[in-house]
């Protein structure tokens, strides 16, 4: 369990140092509210949560299309984000 904790925060870290460097392009002014949660980086930081099945899986992904989920996702916390997912597993 230490291990995914441990993955899950470097994928955090890295989405934020890429969302560092997105800040600091003057061309990306444009392009920052589309980039800034893309869900590669949601799918990358589901990909190492443990117990996640691929029913709570794909409604997740669904989630994901919706710019507010996917910012509220990349923003939470680990325990937060296992809440959500539960949450999903009991919506039909």
């Amino acid at each position: 369990m230490h291990f995914l904790w441990i993955e899950a925060t470097k994928v955090k870290t890295d989405a934020c140092l890429a969302n560092t460097e997105i800040y600091k392009s003057p061309s990306a002014d444009g392009n920052r509210q589309k980039n800034e949660f893309s869900l590669t980086e949601c799918v990358q930081i589901i990909e190492v949560l443990d117990g996640i099945d691929g029913d709570v899986y794909m409604k997740a992904v669904e989630k994901f299309k919706d710019l507010d989920w996917k910012e509220i996702f990349v923003n939470v916390s680990t325990l937060r984000k296992s809440a959500w997912l539960d949450r999903l597993s009991m919506s039909s």
